[in-house]
C-alpha cells in the first residue's frame, strides 16, 4: 500500500479530487491529509473520496497551518469535519509530539467515534515511546508513519509499521536542479514487505518543507518521476534556461516543456502514460501556460497515478 503524504493546499486536494473523480486513484493508495486550514475544497474532495467508497487519512492535530484554530472559531465547520471523522473509512491522523497525547487524543478519538485500534499516529521522536506505550499497552495503532531511522524500524517492523521518507530533494534555487537533472527517488515499493512493514509513505514531489504560499520563480522546474529498468524510481527535472529574473514565467515554462517533450518522445510507456503527463502535452499542443499552481498539480496527479500503475505491476 501507497500512502501520499499531501498538505491540505487548493492544487493538492484538487490533484485528489481529479485522480479520483476520473477512476484512476487505484485502490493500492490510501491518502494522508494534513489539512493546513479549513476549506470548502478540503470537504468537497474529502466527501468525494468517501462517497467512491475511499479510505483516507485525516491529521487532526496538524503541525501546520491554521486548521485547529478554525474549527474553534466556527462551530458549523467543526460539525462538518466530525461528520466526515466519523465516517467508516476516515482514519483519524495524530502527531505523538508530547505526553499531552494521553488527555488530547482519547478526546479525538471519542469526538470522531471509532478506537485507539483505528488511529494512525505520526511518530518523530523517539522519547515519545513511553507515550505511545503507555496509550496503547499491548495494542498498536492501525498504521504507525515512522521516520527513516533505525530505532524506528526496529520498534514498528511487523508491528503497522510505514516509513514515511521525504525523497524530494528539494534545491533552491530551481536553477540549481540544472546540475542535478536526473536523480534517485525510492525503492520502498519494492522492498517494504520483506523489512516487515506494511506500506510505504512519501510526500510526493513537493516535499515535506511546508510553505504557505508560492511565487514566481527565476527557474521554472517541472519535476516528473520516472522507473528505471530495475524499477527503482528516479526523477527528472526539465528546468527553463532563461533564469536571470522573474520576467516571462510563460516563456519559462515553454522552455522547461520543451525538455519534457524531448524526454516523453523517448521514454513513453504504457506505465508513465498518466492523465497529468497528458495534461502537460496538451499544454505543450495548445501553447497554453497552466500557471505554476497547475504544474504542481500535474506532476502530483502523475506521481500518484504512476505509483499506482507499478504496484498493480509488481
Amino acid at each position: 500500500m501507497y500512502y501520499p503524504f499531501l498538505r491540505g493546499k487548493q492544487h493538492e486536494l484538487f490533484a485528489l479530487r481529479d485522480l479520483n473523480e476520473a477512476g484512476i486513484l487505484t485502490e493500492g493508495i490510501i491518502p494522508i491529509i494534513e489539512p493546513v486550514k479549513y476549506s470548502t475544497q478540503l470537504v468537497n474532495t474529502l466527501n468525494g473520496l468517501l462517497n467512491s467508497n475511499r479510505h483516507v487519512i485525516v491529521i487532526m492535530n496538524p503541525s501546520v497551518g491554521t486548521f485547529v484554530d478554525d474549527l474553534i472559531e466556527n462551530e458549523e465547520q467543526l460539525e462538518e469535519v466530525l461528520e466526515i471523522m466519523n465516517h467508516s473509512h476516515t482514519i483519524i491522523g495524530y502527531h505523538l509530539e508530547s505526553d499531552k497525547a494521553l488527555d488530547e487524543l482519547p478526546q479525538i478519538v471519542e469526538r470522531c467515534g471509532g478506537g485507539l485500534e483505528n488511529v494512525a499516529i505520526f511518530h518523530n521522536d523517539l522519547r515519545n515511546l513511553i507515550t505511545y506505550d503507555q496509550l496503547f499497552g499491548e495494542l498498536e495503532a492501525q498504521f504507525n508513519f515512522i521516520p527513516d531511522e533505525t530505532p524506528f524500524r526496529r520498534r514498528f517492523a511487523n508491528n503497522n509499521g510505514i516509513v514515511l521518507k521525504d525523497s524530494f530533494e528539494k534545491r533552491t534555487p530551481n536553477a540549481e536542479y540544472l546540475n542535478h537533472e536526473d536523480e534517485w527517488f525510492s525503492a520502498e515499493h519494492l522492498y517494504h514487505e520483506e523489512e516487515g512493514f506494511i506500506g510505504f509513505a512519501d510526500y510526493s514531489i513537493v516535499g515535506e518543507e511546508y510553505t504557505e504560499s508560492g511565487f514566481g520563480a527565476k527557474a521554472v522546474a517541472i519535476h516528473i518521476l520516472y522507473p528505471d529498468n530495475q524499477n527503482h524510481l528516479r526523477i527528472r527535472h526539465f528546468v527553463s534556461d532563461s533564469n536571470e529574473n522573474r520576467a516571462d514565467q510563460a516563456g519559462k515554462f515553454g522552455e522547461a516543456l520543451e525538455k519534457f517533450i524531448e524526454w516523453y518522445n523517448e521514454n513513453s510507456s504504457p506505465t508513465i502514460n498518466t492523465q497529468g503527463l497528458n495534461e502537460l502535452l496538451a499544454c505543450h499542443h495548445n501553447g497554453n501556460f497552466p500557471g505554476l499552481g497547475m504544474l504542481k498539480r500535474f506532476s502530483i496527479k502523475h506521481h500518484m497515478e504512476l505509483i499506482g500503475n507499478i504496484l498493480v505491476r509488481v
